[in-house]
């Protein structure tokens, strides 16, 4: 097996070429996405990423941004194939819950400008059900339902919310997600786990000792399971 690799999928994920990885804050690329990154890079995709905030909840914004500029060489992502928005209706919050019509105008914007043929983004849990990562799949869904296909999108995929003791298995997380795989999912896995914890530590503002335990016993950090998004 490869460094990074695809345990279980479909041609949607596999024939991915120009990818859009869509997230609501720097450094969900890093606690959540890394396996699917790992995978695209593997297989020669452009990886771009929409982060539909720069972070600034406790007033950091400028210095997340760097920081997500940062993850993202480490993730062998070019720089320049990182956008952030900062829009007065996403704001990074707790509390904030993000209009799916502003999520869907931002992301529309960003397959015009950078056509891509799969867009990958949360799934309406938002892993931990926080609200800025449920406005991102809500936005996205709207999207890729009404004119997904016209944008030039082949695939959506969304990033499974595991439970609580498979979020947290660990080592366990590839053999609980392929028994746990449904059709038409994809499972994919990756040994570079390394790699996952340098670029979370990257975001140096956020590497506190609950997140240094989350990366290292997280499900995420090893393996992602997807589930498809409809396409209009």
């Amino acid at each position: 097996m490869s460094q990074a690799s695809i345990l279980s999928g479909v041609q949607g994920l596999k024939s991915a070429r120009r990818a859009l990885l869509v997230i609501a804050h720097p450094d969900d690329e890093s606690m959540f996405f890394a396996p699917t990154l790992h995978v695209l890079h593997n297989q020669g995709a452009v990886v771009r990423i929409l982060c539909l905030s720069n972070g600034d909840g406790d007033g950091l914004g400028v210095i997340r941004e760097k920081e997500l500029l940062a993850a993202c060489r480490v993730l062998q992502i070019p720089t320049q194939n990182v956008t952030i928005v900062n829009h007065p209706q996403l704001q990074d919050g707790m509390a904030r819950a993000w209009p799916a019509e502003a999520v869907a105008h931002q992301v529309e914007q960003q397959l015009k400008q950078h056509p891509c043929d799969t867009v990958f983004t949360f799934d309406a849990h938002g892993v931990s059900g926080h609200l800025n990562h449920r406005g991102v799949h809500h936005g996205v869904r709207l999207l890729l339902e009404s004119q997904g296909r016209q944008l030039g999108v082949q695939a959506g995929w969304q990033l499974v919310s595991e439970r609580l003791l498979h979020k947290y298995g660990c080592l366990l997380s590839a053999p609980l997600s392929a028994l746990l795989l449904r059709p038409g999912q994809a499972l994919v896995t990756s040994a570079r786990v390394w790699a996952s914890v340098r670029a979370m530590a990257a975001h140096k503002s956020q590497w506190v000792w609950y997140r240094k335990l989350f990366v290292m016993l997280s499900s995420y950090t090893y393996v992602n399971r997807l589930q498809p998004m409809a396409l209009g």
